[in-house]
């Protein structure tokens, strides 16, 4: 299964934030696209009466938003479980809408259930019986969580003790983005040639990024100095050498610390 990293998630998560709307079977469309059909998106499931009130309710919450400066065509509107369906379709976890429910059973399926106790960035909460989750958050922290709450609040980060979550998922397609590694000094061909970790890191940022360095042995040798100035040359760094110092080890993926 692909894999996504955690920052993305949360960056998607926290961009929604006192942004979206919620409305009920909505899957993050733009709400100006929705707008015309929103009675009809509330009437899944729900009477005609109840409906017209939601519709109200979700009008008055983009008033807010709108008085609150945002603009009109950053505002989408999903519902609980829609909130994690468009992020997770336009990443290939899921080929398909999923209602809450839907998606407690897929994330126990791929990955595992877990105590409240234990729930951490990336687990999913849920609302519900043992045979019907109705309600779905997204942990952004072990104490936080960010979901498409309702009507009248839209997307909006909260509190997880102050929540009635019963059920938490650990899904397994997300991972923790690698520490970016440390150079501590430029690296170039000399004699004899540099050599160590940092090196090798080099030569794996290198090849990452497209540009052959030769073997991968830590040895920083003709072709790594190559594989260097061409990667320079692409990137608009001006230095005709193949020296790895700042700017070319921060657009390489390093941290400079020398």
């Amino acid at each position: 299964m692909t894999k996504i990293y955690l920052k993305d998630w949360d960056n998607y998560l926290f961009s929604r934030v006192n942004i979206d709307l919620y409305v009920y079977s909505g899957n993050g469309e733009l709400f100006v696209n929705q707008l015309p059909r929103i009675k009809n998106m509330e009437m899944i499931n729900h009477t005609e009466k109840e409906a017209f009130n939601n519709t109200q309710r979700v009008l008055t919450l983009l008033h807010k938003r709108l008085l609150q400066g945002v603009n009109i065509f950053d505002i989408r509107g999903e519902d609980c479980g829609g909130l994690a369906v468009k992020f997770l379709l336009e990443n290939g976890i899921i080929d398909g809408d999923m209602t809450a429910d839907a998606l407690y059973r897929y994330t126990k399926k791929h990955g595992k259930e877990i105590p409240l106790s234990e729930v951490r960035n990336g687990d999913y909460l849920f609302e519900g019986t043992d045979d019907n989750k109705w309600h779905i958050g997204y942990a952004v922290s072990e104490t936080s969580a960010i979901e498409s709450k309702n009507h009248d609040e839209g997307v909006v980060e909260t509190v997880i003790a102050n929540r009635k979550w019963k059920y938490a998922t650990r899904p397994d397609w997300y991972v923790v983005e690698p520490k970016k590694p440390i150079l501590k000094r430029e690296l170039k061909l000399t004699d004899p040639c540099m050599r160590g970790e940092d090196v090798r890191e080099a030569q794996l940022l290198l090849q990452a990024h497209g540009y052959n360095p030769g073997t991968i042995d830590g040895i920083f040798g003709k072709n790594t100095e190559i594989a260097s100035k061409n990667f320079k040359h692409d990137n608009g760094l001006n230095d005709k050498t193949g020296t790895i110092g700042k700017k070319t080890a921060e657009k390489l993926g390093f941290i400079w610390e020398g």
